[in-house]
């Protein structure tokens, strides 16, 4: 499955709007992240355990944008309902075991993306070959970190999800690097700016080397690699080919999980908020959001996909 890693690498970006919608065949998605695939998790605990849902307006349903995830617009490409996705994805979530939360809450219990996983196969000892697994974290482990952190374990821990993962039966795993951390809205003109950049750069040529080291180990396995760094270079330097008049600045501010209350948007983002590629200083928009899904399916409709011997026969709705 070497080639396959490779494939979507370097898969071109032209072609993510010709090959929009028809993505691959699945029958269902699970998803495992923070706060870029989040789809009310953080939101749901929060209130029930503080009595407030974070983020709180002007974030809308309890995503960490202005409306759907990317998560959701790739489970509509798809044809599915919304009973098709199971999220497991929560805002803060590192690539391990725990969770960041600004500003800390003690008794709060937020999980991070190998919680996630072990929760989940606890529980799912045989899960269904026909689903897409979408693995994507790290973005916190750097983010947050009083120090520089070595991107090795990061990776070692993305790789533990996805081994874990297909020890339970998963065919299909999608999993993305990190784009350019030092050129958020809330980092590019920061000092620690190109330490980011540069961790996160190493950081996605060592979940290269790994993803294709497991391709080979686990040879009846499609791993899937999403390269959201190269689309938001594209993004960002073809900001008008898709709309965006501001890929530099947030719509509304600071990130929730940074400021409490909420930043209050301004005019321009009230008017319009489609315009911008950030919605806060560190999520996008639901509009880059929607990119973000587009490109996804793009990329799963170029990718062989690995399905059940038993259902290979079955017709699909």
């Amino acid at each position: 499955m070497q080639n396959t890693i490779l494939m979507a690498a370097f898969f071109l970006f032209s072609f993510m709007f010709t090959l929009k919608s028809e993505a691959a065949d699945f029958e269902q998605i699970y998803v495992f992240g923070d706060s870029y695939s989040d789809d009310e998790n953080f939101y749901n605990i929060t209130k029930s355990e503080l009595g407030i849902g974070i983020p709180p307006p002007p974030y809308k349903d309890g995503r960490f944008s202005n409306g759907p995830v990317w998560v959701e617009y790739l489970a509509q490409d798809m044809g599915l309902n919304p009973s098709g996705i199971t999220n497991l994805a929560v805002g803060g979530a590192k690539s391990g075991l725990y969770n960041v939360t600004i500003p800390p809450v003690p008794g709060l219990y937020l999980t991070g993306v190998l919680s996630q996983i072990k929760k989940f196969t606890a529980v799912n000892k045989s899960v269904n070959p026909n689903a897409l697994y979408i693995v994507w974290g790290g973005t916190n482990d750097f983010l947050y970190s009083q120090s520089a952190v070595n991107p090795s374990q990061p990776v070692t821990n993305i790789s533990t999800a996805v081994r874990a993962l297909a020890n339970v039966g998963a065919k299909n795993i999608l999993v993305s690097n990190l784009f350019n951390l030092g050129d958020l809205p809330g980092t590019r003109n920061s000092s620690t700016s190109t330490q980011l950049n540069d961790s996160a750069s190493e950081y996605n040529v060592e979940l290269i080397k790994s993803l294709n080291s497991l391709s080979q180990e686990l040879n009846n396995v499609n791993i899937i690699f999403l390269d959201v760094n190269y689309l938001f270079k594209q993004l960002l330097a073809n900001s008008r080919q898709y709309e965006f008049t501001n890929v530099l600045d947030s719509c509304i501010g600071s990130s929730v999980l940074i400021t409490i209350p909420a930043s209050t948007p301004s005019f321009e983002c009230k008017a319009n908020p489609d315009r911008f590629l950030f919605w806060d200083s560190i999520h996008p928009t639901t509009a880059g959001h929607k990119i973000i899904a587009e490109y996804a399916a793009s990329v799963l409709k170029s990718q062989p996909i690995l399905k059940s011997f038993k259902k290979l026969g079955k017709s699909r709705k």
